[in-house]
């Protein structure tokens, strides 16, 4: 292979990182570090996508662990709070997917004030002198 070949296989495996492993009804699973699930589910399941969430968890467990997690009752706050852990784990919060390309400043001016007057305060039937 040429010398000025990126080689993404290798870096895949050196790069590699611990699983976030998991009990749940009384069996043990394992997920892959979120840092290497597959970047285009995470973005999507990193807003709240349940199904692109549900994706992660089928790819992620395999076979095997998908058909014993799947005959598992699953709460959505059980599974959300898993997929907030499983994102800790990998140092990410909500909003802030491993594969999200790092932060840019900010692009956004300050406001422009719409109107020069103000609205005069409305009495209301109370407070009008009665007549």
């Amino acid at each position: 292979m040429p010398e000025n070949v990126f080689d993404l296989d290798a870096y895949v495996a050196e790069t590699r990182k611990d699983p976030y492993k998991f009990r749940y009804g009384g069996q043990d699973f394992e997920l892959p570090h979120a840092q290497d699930t597959d970047w285009r589910v995470m973005e999507v399941a990193d807003q709240g996508d349940v199904d692109a969430i549900q994706t992660l968890f089928r790819r992620g467990l395999g076979p095997e662990g998908w058909e014993r997690f799947e005959k598992l009752p699953q709460p959505a706050g059980a599974m959300g709070e898993l997929f907030r852990r499983w994102q800790a784990h990998a140092g990410t919060k909500p909003g802030e997917s491993p594969a999200s390309p790092s932060s840019s400043g900010s692009t956004a001016g300050p406001s422009k004030r719409r109107s020069a007057g103000t609205t005069p305060a409305r009495r209301s039937a109370k407070s009008s002198p009665a007549k």
